[in-house]
């Protein structure tokens, strides 16, 4: 569940989502309310520690932001037909999942 625990600090980073909250039919990413779920959504924060011990967060991108720090998708990119997407990521298979 994307969380992060630091100096008895917990915050929550929503990119990894429950059971129950993809069963609700909305989740809470991006910093906003979406109707489409899924267990897991692309994020990446950066943080900083103060010498008190504050952390803060200083960078966050989600969604299609993210595909800057993803080399398969730059190199996916050059070729014919790109992503060859349809519909999101629907090219993406798992290394567990394949048929």
């Amino acid at each position: 569940m994307g969380v992060l625990i630091w100096h008895h600090v917990q915050l929550r980073f929503p990119v990894s989502f429950t059971p129950e909250e993809v069963a609700s039919g909305h989740i809470d990413y991006n910093f906003g309310q979406w109707d489409e779920t899924g267990e897991e959504w692309p994020g990446v924060s950066a943080f900083y520690k103060d010498e008190e011990g504050q952390v803060f967060r200083t960078y966050s991108t989600f969604g299609r932001g993210v595909e800057v720090m993803m080399g398969t998708y730059a190199m996916l990119d050059l070729m014919p037909k790109g992503r060859n997407e349809t519909e999101g990521m629907d090219w993406l298979r798992r290394h567990d999942s394949y048929q």
